[in-house]
């Protein structure tokens, strides 16, 4: 076999600002970048950054075919290290064997350890055991016990799909009614795909939603970064499109305890809210991956993707806990489509559609002035989405069911 080059990176999903953001970082300090996505469009395809690209079949409905044609493009461009970003993280920790037999590095913890932190249900009961404070939260063992639950519960009430993501699967409901209609719908498409697993209750709790973005090495913290949410895609939340770079101390050490008690290895960012005034912190879920407000921790000094790569090519890297604090990014995209959310959703549109030109942002996360094709194939790959689906943000066909794999 071919020695590998550790020069080399390939980075996958990159339809997405993520990638773009990964592969910026790394192609800017020399390394060559390769990009993979199932889609012709991808933004990073398009950027003047990218080394080569590969049309991958979808890790949705192919797992096995994405891990066969990854590996092949590796071994065929002697790619010796492998960034995935998305849900393709998961398939890339289970198949990881299949990695290593091609001499490529993936930095991923194992693929349980991914698996208890993204399951809303495990990792809720995990963080509780380890004393960090949670939203009191039902797990029902079906959906007629989910019903039930509904009696004794308060309302507002949070009703979450247990394998997804930032906003897709999250449901909100004002009463007892309202929250038997939702059930009833999340009952029907579970049985439509050939599932019975019912949502986990929580508790509404209110605060500012804040995350802590980390890396670590075989269970060895080497950098964190903290952001405060500024604006959200969808009116009840979701991914974060306007965000400042801040710290606090409480959550700090809630995120560090979590991921050192698992001997975590790569990138996660733990999410919680915080109410400022009673200065309680909730953890409400884990991206045991990349995330989507990458490009603040970069522009603020904690360049994660370059980070992990030197961990993964040398084998580690200076512990890093200092950064700029009171940088602003912004997704520029994502914050049109949380304007127009917005918009239809309070009763005051007129000023959230003022709030939209308030350009008080540092950075984009999307939008580069020496770098411009990647955000209109951003544009036209949403609009693609939109025109197909109805929708920006479907939930059916972005989830991974992790645990068929």
């Amino acid at each position: 076999m071919a020695k590998m080059d550790r020069k080399k990176v390939l980075v996958t999903y990159g339809w997405n600002r993520i990638a773009y953001i990964i592969l910026r970082s790394l192609a800017i300090k020399g390394i060559d970048v390769f990009v993979g996505d199932s889609s012709r469009l991808a933004m990073s395809r398009m950027s003047k950054y990218c080394k080569g690209f590969i049309r991958y079949p979808s890790f949705y409905e192919d797992p096995k075919g994405f891990v066969t044609s990854i590996i092949d493009f590796c071994r065929k461009n002697k790619i010796g290290i492998y960034f995935p970003v998305h849900e393709e993280t998961f398939i890339a920790a289970k198949f990881i064997d299949l990695f290593k037999e091609s001499d490529i590095i993936v930095p991923v913890v194992d693929f349980d350890k991914l698996v208890k932190v993204h399951r809303k249900d495990s990792v809720i009961k995990y963080a509780e055991s380890l004393g960090i404070p949670v939203p009191k939260t039902f797990v029902p063992k079906d959906f007629y016990e989910a019903k039930e639950l509904l009696e004794i519960c308060r309302y507002p009430l949070v009703i979450k799909q247990i394998n997804t993501n930032s906003a897709k699967g999250v449901f909100y409901a004002h009463s007892k009614e309202g929250a038997l209609k939702i059930l009833e719908k999340i009952e029907k498409s579970e049985r439509d795909g050939n599932r019975k697993v019912p949502p986990i209750l929580q508790e509404y709790v209110t605060g500012s939603g804040y995350g802590v973005s980390l890396l670590f090495n075989r269970g060895k913290l080497r950098a964190i970064f903290t952001h405060k949410r500024l604006r959200e895609k969808t009116f009840t939340g979701g991914t974060s499109t306007l965000r400042v770079g801040t710290r606090n101390p409480i959550i700090e050490e809630y995120a560090i305890n979590l991921l050192e008690s698992l001997q975590w290895h790569g990138v996660a960012m733990v999410e919680f809210k915080f109410n400022e005034a009673r200065k309680k912190a909730w953890l409400i879920e884990v991206n045991p991956r990349f995330w989507g407000s990458l490009a603040l921790p970069v522009a603020s000094g904690v360049d994660f993707p370059y980070l992990l790569y030197k961990i993964a090519a040398e084998g580690d890297v200076q512990p890093l806990s200092r950064y700029e604090t009171g940088i602003r990014a912004r997704w520029i995209l994502g914050d049109i489509l949380a304007v127009i959310d917005e918009i239809k959703n309070t009763r005051n549109p007129f000023k959230a559609f003022l709030n939209f030109f308030r350009f008080n942002n540092d950075i984009y996360d999307d939008l580069w002035k020496d770098d411009l094709y990647p955000f209109v194939f951003e544009f036209f790959y949403y609009a693609g989405k939109f025109i197909r689906t109805g929708s920006t943000n479907p939930v059916k066909s972005a989830l991974l069911e992790v645990d068929k794999l």
